[in-house]
């Protein structure tokens, strides 16, 4: 560039800054009125349709946009200080950036430089160049590209070289890998933590925008572009000009009207960004929609005041925890709304004064009206009572305000109770609700006897008031903790109450307070046994007409309608369906945990182990995240996560995960519900499955009697519990009492499924080989066989296995060797081809083939122990159980016998 240029594009800078710094109506006229040098004009005009390329009207901006095309790489293979221009990468208002290779160095070094007019530096360039370029450079956070160098090049163009990033933008990455908008949050999230280093170090980057921001191959998202930035602790005017730097659609209102820049400018971009990148996803959570709207309000300090309050918010949102964002108030938008359309509104008044001169027949429609600003009022002043008690109840919990520790949960809620017991001027119907709210969080945190109180408390308060909502609310949540409490009957009770009420709202207001009772109430028929009666009461409840319309809704009841389906497939269906509105309409979290967890069990009914794994994995993340610490959620997870995983061969896994569910039960003092006789039932067979049956025996017995304290005796989950005691009570101890247990449950299998059946002819078979009662265990066996051919069954490779070891056991005990030797063989057969379905099968078949060749060929019994010994050690390493101990023991002999020999 020789010096005619230079002096060309200095003297079109200059003019270029008096234009940025005139009213927009004014520029115009002004560029009119200006007698310049043909060259000096074309430069000028270019830097103009390079701040604003929208702008047409003004003279010869739209045919300098083909120009700026040709003329790209135009300075491919000059040099700017120590950095030869490569190609072209990008073009700005106010710049060009380049890729560039440092020259003169003996190793390889790739950056992006960019090259800025004068006059985003205003009239003080050089000075304020320096300045900010050495504030850039204290900027180091690893998603900020960092700067590398800088200067002024021969012609006197400013330079910044920062480190090449290779990715796609922001935009674009979304679109192409088609991410949901929970990714597409975390995204925006990580920049905020960028920007909110540059506010600590007095910066606002003034263009935020998608194309500022690359996402590298690894996802990882970088911020580009910081250019001439802003100093928050600069009064003067010497950025005047350079504040008006930012792209049409993401700069703040400030910004647009020359006003003040702060970090609130640059949450306004955010904000932006945010909402365009969650835009193609049509309904978003209401959290996320008042996290955008707080962003992107019109006043500077309405918004979060920084980066930082931004991204906190937005961990709040994905934590499922309430975020500090709100809507706008009705008065805030109405006074808004008058001083956007303050003529609309006087020309308004003056038709409406017009049409209420001729309405003095309709005056009781006035009336009405008023009634109806009275209810209004009412409403309000009940919902500014719940605000104020929901802030003063958390204000103990606001580390900006106290400085101090998270509390715990219970001191909360405990702040809660006693504030409530205070509240003496509070009318019924708003201590009926807070109290409600309270019960349901206790019940929640697992703390049942404060929720009692709370909830019998707002239970008076609504009878008070005779508000049939607060009623059903009321009995809503003391059935709910009866449930958790395992009083299924007194929660069935409560349902039925709540339900009576409901029917004496209006339409509009029962959909919600409907499903949140037909929810529980269906938990409790279920734990009852009644879930032929709930199933179909359930599919009335949808068929009827506009009873229930929101998709989320009608999801959830098809969730409730699952539970109380027996049948697999048809399970799955209603499951699918319940998905299918969930898309429609977002769940909550806790929908979406239920909707996880039954999917998981579906699937193992199934035996698509591992499509039940990830969902049962999906659903104790969300437990962690929805009821971290010691909740009684937290323990059926881990309860639930153990049986899946027990089921899928990952024996390790699910017995960590028992321990954990059975220490935060007793931790919770829950030691009586059916959750935890569940959790006792399955890993007392887990044990067993593990060579542990001497461990597992007690647990076993514990879930039985409180299996039958919670249905009855006869109940078909009794009746199940009882079986496997007796098959492991048999297994543990030999002793003759497994028999009577087992023709118990027995006797009552006709109501049981052919599969459900089968297992307990399966046990039986087991406890009479046990016992060495060979007559029944052939009887047993021989009607499991007869069970299979007439309803066509499909067995699992494990009850293949299990099938054929136990003919091997019997034809050993009955002395006929070679056919016990063929059924051992076959069911190894059968094991070797799915060996991770059937651990528990082989190391059994092991066993029993080694005690019926201990004594005729010792060596290969030995061979056998061995197998069964290498399958049990590293599950059980820790456990000296008695099976463990037996089979050592028959190892030690077979190896004596085996040595003894010539």
């Amino acid at each position: 560039m020789d010096t005619a240029d230079i002096h060309c594009w200095r003297e079109a800078d200059r003019l270029y800054a008096c234009w940025l710094d005139l009213p927009e109506p004014e520029r115009a006229d002004w560029l009119a009125r200006q007698k310049l040098e043909a060259n000096v004009q074309t430069a000028l005009l270019r830097l103009i349709a390079q701040q604003d390329s929208r702008d047409e009207t003004l003279p010869g901006v739209a045919g300098l946009q083909l120009e700026q095309e040709t003329a790209r790489n135009q300075l491919a293979g000059r040099h700017v200080g120590h950095w030869e221009l490569l190609e072209e990468i990008g073009r700005g208002g106010m710049s060009v950036v380049y890729r560039a290779r440092r020259t003169g160095v003996d190793f390889e070094q790739y950056g992006a430089i960019k090259l800025l007019a004068l006059a985003a530096l205003g009239s003080e360039g050089s000075a304020r160049f320096e300045q900010e370029r050495r504030l850039l450079a204290r900027l180091n956070h690893p998603l900020i590209a960092a700067l590398v160098d800088g200067g002024f090049a021969a012609d006197g163009t400013p330079f910044l070289v920062m480190n090449l990033i290779e990715g796609v933008t922001l935009a674009r990455h979304c679109e192409q890998a088609r991410l949901p908008w929970q990714a597409r949050v975390d995204l925006v999230r990580q920049i905020c933590d960028a920007v909110a280093h540059a506010h600590s170090k007095l910066l606002v980057h003034r263009d935020l925008k998608p194309s500022n921001i690359l996402v590298t191959p690894e996802g990882v998202p970088m911020l580009l572009d910081f250019g001439i930035a802003k100093l928050l602790d600069d009064k003067g005017d010497t950025t005047r000009t350079a504040l008006r730097a930012h792209t049409p659609g993401y700069g703040a209102p400030e910004q647009l009207a020359g006003g003040e820049i702060t970090t609130a400018t640059d949450v306004y971009s955010l904000g932006v960004v945010l909402r365009e990148l969650c835009a193609p996803f049509g309904m978003l959570p209401a959290d996320l929609r008042n996290i955008i709207a707080m962003a992107t309000r019109e006043t500077p300090d309405r918004r979060y005041p920084d980066a930082r309050a931004l991204g906190e918010d937005l961990d709040r949102l994905r934590l499922q925890r309430p975020v500090r964002a709100t809507p706008d108030s009705a008065s805030y938008r109405l006074a808004a709304f008058l001083r956007r359309r303050r003529g609309l509104v006087v020309a308004s008044a003056s038709v409406l004064l017009a049409l209420l001169t001729g309405l003095g027949t309709a005056l009781w429609q006035a009336q009405r009206a008023s009634l109806q600003a009275q209810e209004a009022q009412r409403q309000a002043l009940r919902a500014e009572a719940v605000r104020d008690f929901l802030f003063q109840l958390f204000a103990a919990a606001d580390r900006e305000r106290n400085e101090t520790a998270d509390p715990p949960v219970s001191a909360v809620l405990n702040r809660g109770a006693v504030q409530l017991q205070e509240s003496s001027g509070m009318d019924a119907e708003l201590r009926a609700e807070m109290a409600i709210l309270l019960g349901h969080l206790n019940t929640s945190a697992g703390r049942y006897e404060a929720a009692d109180a709370l909830l019998g408390t707002a239970l008076e308060d609504a009878q008070a008031s005779g508000n049939p909502e607060l009623l059903a609310g009321a009995h809503t949540r003391l059935g709910i903790l009866a449930n958790a409490r395992g009083d299924s009957e007194l929660a069935l009770t409560q349902f039925e109450a709540a339900l009576a009420q409901i029917a004496n709202l209006p339409l509009l207001r029962r959909e919600q307070t409907l499903v949140a009772a037909m929810g529980g109430w269906v938990t409790a028929m279920n734990n009852t046994g009644k879930t032929d009666a709930a199933r179909q009461r359930l599919i009335d409840v949808l068929a009827e007409p506009g009873l229930v319309s929101k998709p989320a809704l009608r999801g959830e009841l098809l969730l409730a309608q699952s539970i109380v389906t027996p049948d697999a497939p048809q399970r799955l269906q209603a499951l699918q369906r319940a998905g299918a509105y969930f898309l429609q309409e977002a769940p909550t979290p806790t929908l979406r945990l239920t909707l996880a967890s039954m999917f998981a069990n579906t699937y193992v009914q199934l035996n698509t182990l591992d499509e039940a794994v990830r969902h049962t994995q999906d659903a104790a993340q969300l437990v962690e995240r929805i009821y971290p610490g010691t909740t009684s959620q937290r323990a059926r997870a881990y309860n639930n996560l153990a049986s899946i995983m027990a089921r899928a061969n990952r024996m390790q896994e699910a017995e960590a995960a028992y321990a954990k569910a059975e220490d935060i039960f007793r931790a919770l003092g829950d030691d009586r519900s059916p959750s935890f006789a569940s959790l006792l039932h399955n890993r007392g067979l887990l044990l067993s499955d593990l060579g542990a049956a001497d461990i597992g025996l007690p647990l076993l017995e514990q879930a039985w009697a409180m299996a039958v304290d919670h249905f009855g005796a006869s109940d078909t989950r009794s009746m199940i519990a009882l079986r496997n005691l007796a098959m492991v009570r048999a297994d543990a101890t030999g002793d003759p009492r497994a028999e009577q247990e087992w023709r118990k449950a027995y006797a009552a299998s006709d109501s049981l499924s052919p599969l459900q059946r089968l297992g307990v002819l399966i046990s039986g078979s087991i406890i009479a080989l046990r016992l060495d009662n060979t007559a029944d265990a052939g009887q047993r066996l021989d009607e499991a066989d007869a069970l299979v051919s007439a309803h066509s069954l499909t067995l699992l490779p494990m009850q293949r296995v299990r099938l054929a070891t136990l003919r091997g056991v019997w034809h050993s005990q009955r002395g006929e060797s070679g056919q016990a030797v063929d059924q051992f063989v076959e069911a190894q057969t059968l094991a070797a081809a799915h060996s991770e379905e059937t651990w528990t099968a082989r190391w059994r078949n092991h066993l029993a083939f080694g005690r019926h060749l201990l004594q005729d060929n010792p060596s290969r019994a030995r061979e056998q122990f061995e197998a069964a010994l290498d399958l049990l050690s590293p599950p059980v390493a820790a456990r000296d159980s008695a099976q463990i101990r037996e089979l050592r023991h028959l190892l030690d002999s077979a190896t004596a016998k085996a040595n003894a020999r010539p």
